[in-house]
């Protein structure tokens, strides 16, 4: 009975490693293992009458479970559809992941393991990506056998891009800026040639190869991180430079450019007010919707899962035409997301929670963790995009750190 005991606890350990090895490979084996990894947090939780340590004794997971029962409650009062404030009640669970998660790695210590499992896995992916965008192997047949295994579920988009494996081009994007950053963090402590290497190719990979300009300002924004903490000898600042101006003045760039010069273009294109196909256009609309949602319902907002049927609303009563295909349910900002479906009270509950999120007291990767929690914020609603939900509940799990350092029992 004891070695069943040694081996399911065995087992249990390796939960949330394969959790952030499978990030970027599948979304089916991600999902499984952060929901056993959930389950059986929760179940220690009880087992160990640990509910008071998570909630009680630390304010940020007090916010998480907070926001998350707003939304609950909301289901009284929203205008959504029933099948819409479900599916929403189903995206946002994973603010409440984070306590439980964090509990566990407190349980288990695993947190070297959780990090060695996420670089084996995207590193992977990294190679991939360089094979596909090189055209090395012919990734129709990989994709054709992937889809006989059953592996992940990819669709036509991802494989039309010519530097994405089975996630979107945004999604690999910002996990592959912090992959970046954590084998630079990685590398500054034992001079690893590997981790260095590893670094500079997830960097060019985003830079260069990527289309998703979140990533770009993220990418940016640890870079500048890392030239303030990291890379603090001059000589090394000078090549890492050297290599990104021969890279700028390479066809690399080119990607880079392009995208970057789309803004302008886009912003050309809303003169007429009612085009927004761009992707700047729609994340304009959306801010719209968002500021004309919070002004009609400010104080409790339109309820959980109610920005499409606020948005119909919106184009209805504006009189503007062609409008199905700017509706959804993910305005892709999650600061409107939530001040939406919340009002002012949910939008205070969030920036609370970023709050205690940048001033926890958890080091350098702390700080890399709040700014793609942010960017990726301003850009994309976290909690309704699936992977890219479950990826920044797994590192703010693993950095987050209460100034107080709440004593979880063993």
């Amino acid at each position: 009975m004891l070695n069943i005991l040694v081996g399911i606890k065995k087992i249990n350990k390796y939960l949330l490693p394969l959790a952030a090895f499978f990030i970027l490979i599948s979304t089916a084996a991600t999902n499984f293992f952060i929901i056993l990894t959930v389950f059986i947090a929760f179940i220690l939780c009880v087992k160990n009458n640990s509910f008071a340590e998570i909630y009680i004794n630390d304010f940020f997971f007090k916010i998480c479970f907070l926001i998350f029962s707003l939304l609950v409650i909301s289901i009284v009062y929203s205008i959504a559809e029933g099948d819409d404030a479900l599916n929403a009640i189903k995206k946002y669970i994973k603010i409440i992941y984070i306590p439980f998660i964090y509990y566990y790695l407190k349980k288990f210590k695993n947190e070297e393991l959780v990090l060695k499992f996420f670089l084996y896995g995207t590193t992977f992916i990294l190679i991939l990506s360089y094979i596909k965008y090189f055209n090395i192997i012919n990734f129709g047949h990989f994709y054709d056998y992937v889809k006989f295994l059953n592996i992940s579920g990819v669709n036509q988009e991802v494989i039309e891009v010519k530097a994405t494996i089975f996630q979107n081009y945004i999604i690999q994007g910002i996990i592959f800026s912090f992959y970046s950053f954590f084998c630079l963090y990685k590398a500054s402590k034992n001079n690893n040639f590997i981790l260095y290497t590893l670094s500079l190719l997830a960097f060019i990979n985003v830079l260069f190869l990527n289309d998703s300009r979140t990533a770009y300002i993220i990418i940016i924004m640890l870079t500048l991180l890392s030239f303030y903490k990291i890379l603090i000898n001059n000589k090394i600042r000078l090549a890492f430079l050297s290599i990104i101006v021969i890279l700028m003045a390479s066809d690399f760039s080119n990607n880079f450019e392009e995208r970057v010069g789309l803004i302008n273009s886009d912003i050309d294109f809303l003169e007429n007010r009612e085009h927004y196909s761009s992707s700047l256009g729609m994340r304009f609309i959306w801010l719209k919707i968002g500021l004309y949602n919070i002004s009609n319902q400010p104080i409790l907002g339109n309820g959980v899962g109610s920005f499409y049927k606020s948005s119909e609303n919106y184009f209805e009563k504006n009189n503007i035409s062609n409008y199905k295909s700017y509706i959804t349910n993910n305005p892709h900002c999650e600061f409107i997301s939530i001040s939406t479906q919340l009002g002012i009270i949910g939008l205070l509950s969030f920036l609370i929670f970023l709050y205690l999120l940048i001033t926890c007291n958890g080091g350098l990767m702390s700080v890399a963790t709040s700014i793609v929690f942010i960017i990726s914020s301003l850009f994309n609603s976290v909690f309704y995009d699936n992977m890219l939900g479950l990826f920044l509940v797994i590192i703010i799990s693993l950095f987050y750190k209460n100034k107080s350092e709440t004593s979880i029992r063993k």
